[in-house]
């Protein structure tokens, strides 16, 4: 069963949608984001968003009329979830290398969701990785139990959660249906990030990423080696708010005042704003980045991108994408970006 025959064939009136929204996170708010949607499109009346800060729902977001309950708020949460019949877990690499202990915490909720409250929980586009820590198994454990059918988005998912239910199944990541989408209705918020970002000529567009200890390499250094050295325009982008990645904030704005040809920029819009950017830009636009939804959007609009690997969900999508020569992080070297940006450009000749 795919995510499309779920959302045409089930009864979700009346759904609490769960996630990591609500931190700015560009890969988790484009998820809510094409999920309300598709909710929305499929007639969908009556939901509920879960979301971290409230406030800032509408930086990131249309108004779908689902109302928002504060994801910190225990009470709220509690309440919205004994009103409700569905529980919707939408996307995300929730049990993987990102994995945190308040993962554990949510599975546990969807638990008590579905044995106490006898609520319907969907878990729709989701990854489970070898690389996640024994928590992060707990996790999956917890939510598979809990799950009246889950949708893996790649067949590291679903060969792990087969090993907790046979209510499981393989499709790809909600951000694949971006195209069944009405892009039309983000067009003022396009408008408004092409004003802040300008393109007139080829450039690349290389984002950053905070890493835990050990993760990154020198990805950072690689970076800023290839800025340092190049004459062409390139945008060099955090995907978090800069309050959220103030270091990261802070590196970019240094690279912004040393090297003249450098435009940064921190995520403060609508993410499908950014799709169509990049839809727009197809043929002046390159990707160099580690973030999976990024990926993304980048394959959907072909974006020539660096395949840089540094999780199994990254290595999981490529092997959906058909890039047989990924390059772990760990092992990225700066002829790698060499040899990229000068294909790249190589083109205009």
């Amino acid at each position: 069963m795919t995510i499309e025959q779920i959302l045409a064939t089930r009864d979700l009136e009346k759904s609490v949608l769960v996630g990591y929204y609500g931190g700015g996170n560009y890969g988790d708010e484009l998820l809510l984001e094409v999920l309300a949607n598709r909710l929305k499109s499929q007639g969908v009346q009556h939901a509920v968003i879960t979301y971290q800060k409230p406030k800032m729902y509408r930086r990131y977001h249309h108004d779908f009329g689902y109302p928002l309950v504060d994801m910190n708020n225990k009470a709220q949460l509690l309440r919205a979830v004994a009103q409700n019949r569905n529980i919707i877990v939408g996307g995300g690499g929730l049990w993987g290398l990102d994995v945190n202990p308040n993962i554990v915490l949510l599975s546990l909720l969807l638990l008590a969701s579905k044995w106490v409250l006898r609520k319907k929980v969907w878990l729709l586009g989701v990854g489970y990785y070898n690389s996640t820590t024994w928590y992060g198994r707990l996790g999956a454990w917890l939510a598979g139990k809990s799950a009246e059918h889950i949708v893996a988005r790649d067949s590291e998912t679903l060969h792990n959660f087969r090993k907790v239910t046979k209510r499981v199944s393989m499709d790809m990541d909600i951000a694949w249906s971006i195209p069944k989408i009405d892009l039309q209705t983000y067009r003022r918020d396009f408008i408004q990030l092409n004003a802040n970002l300008p393109i007139a000529r080829r450039t690349v567009f290389i984002t950053l990423r905070r890493f835990k200890p050990g993760q990154s390499g020198n990805y950072n250094e690689l970076i800023e080696k290839y800025v340092a050295n190049s004459q062409h325009p390139v945008i060099v982008a955090i995907m978090e708010p800069h309050n959220v990645d103030p270091e990261g904030h802070a590196l970019i704005r240094s690279w912004q005042k040393k090297y003249r040809h450098v435009r940064v920029t921190d995520f403060s819009w609508n993410p499908l704003a950014l799709f169509l950017f990049f839809q727009e830009h197809r043929d002046r636009l390159a990707f160099i980045g580690p973030q999976f939804h990024m990926i993304i959007t980048a394959y959907l609009n072909g974006v020539p991108f660096l395949p840089i690997a540094y999780d199994n969900k990254v290595s999981e999508l490529f092997k959906q994408t058909g890039e047989p020569a990924a390059i772990d992080l760990q092992a990225l070297t700066y002829e790698d970006i060499q040899t990229f940006t000068g294909s790249f450009y190589k083109e205009t000749k």
